[in-house]
C-alpha cells in the first residue's frame, strides 16, 4: 500500500567548511591574498542565501537537562526551537544549497520576524517542496519515506496524516527513531505496538544520529506522547 503526495525533493548536504578547505588547498600556490579573497566571496555567498525563502524545519531530540552541553551559547547564538511532542523539538535551518545552517535568535532580529512567523514560513516552504511522500506497508507497521532528508518533518504536515490515518486500524501511533525514518501503526492490537517498538529499538541502535524512542499520537492537529501500551 503506497501513496504519493507529489514529486520528490532529495537534498543531501555536506559541510561547507570541507569545501572551503578544499578550495583553499587548491589556491595555496596563488598567494594569501587570493586565498583570502576567495574565502570572503564564499562566506558572502553563504550569508546572502540566509533568507526566509531558504528556511526549512528540522527535527531534533531534546537532551535531558542533566546532560552537560558541549558548548555554552549566548542568547543571540542560541538556536530558535519549538517543542513538538515528547522529547522532540523543531529547529529551523537555512538551506544554503550545500548544507543546512541552523537559524539562531540573532537571525530573527536580522530578518525582522517572530518565532511564530518563522515557523509558519518554514512549514510553508516545506509544503512547497511537494515532497514525494510514500507509505510502505509492512506486516503491522508502515514506514513513510520522503526522499531521505525530510521524513521526520512530515509530522508538521497535517494533510498527510489525514490520509495516513485511514490506512491503520485503531488510533494512529508513530515513532521517529531517526531523522530519515518514520514508522506508523495503529493501536487496535498490542501486536501492532510490539512490532513498532521492535523496529524503533532496532533503528535507534543502527542510526548514525538517533532521535526518539517515544511513541506519538495525534490529538486534533497536534502531536502528544502516546500513553497506551508501548513496550
Amino acid at each position: 500500500m503506497s501513496w504519493m503526495l507529489s514529486p520528490a525533493s532529495d537534498l543531501v548536504g555536506f559541510r561547507w567548511q570541507g569545501l572551503l578547505d578544499k578550495v583553499t588547498r587548491e589556491v595555496q600556490g596563488s598567494g594569501d591574498d587570493e586565498t583570502s579573497t576567495l574565502a570572503n566571496r564564499m562566506n558572502l555567498a553563504e550569508e546572502s542565501a540566509k533568507t526566509m525563502e531558504a528556511v526549512v524545519p528540522r527535527i531534533y531530540v531534546n537532551l535531558p537537562s542533566g546532560v552537560p552541553a558541549d558548548v555554552t551559547l549566548t542568547d543571540d547564538d542560541s538556536p530558535v526551537d519549538r517543542c513538538l511532542a515528547g522529547d522532540l523539538v523543531v529547529m529551523y535551518a537555512f538551506d544554503v544549497g550545500t548544507h543546512y545552517e541552523i537559524v539562531a535568535n540573532r537571525d530573527l532580529k536580522r530578518l525582522g520576524v517572530s518565532r511564530d512567523e518563522l515557523h509558519e514560513r518554514a512549514v510553508g516552504n516545506l509544503r512547497a517542496m511537494q515532497l514525494d511522500a510514500r507509505a510502505h506497508q509492512g506486516a503491522r507497521t508502515m514506514m513513510l519515506t520522503a526522499g531521505g532528508n525530510y521524513e521526520a518533518t512530515l509530522l508538521l504536515l497535517p494533510e498527510i496524516w489525514d490520509s495516513v490515518a485511514g490506512m491503520v486500524e485503531g488510533e494512529l501511533v508513530v515513532s521517529v527513531p531517526a531523522r530519515d525514518v518514520l514508522y506508523v501503526t495503529g493501536d487496535a492490537s498490542p501486536e501492532n505496538l510490539s512490532e513498532l517498538r521492535g523496529w524503533t529499538s532496532k533503528m535507534l541502535e543502527q542510526a548514525d544520529k538517533p532521535l526518539s524512542r517515544v511513541f506519538l499520537r495525534r490529538n486534533g492537529t497536534q502531536w502528544e506522547p502516546y500513553t497506551g501500551f508501548a513496550d
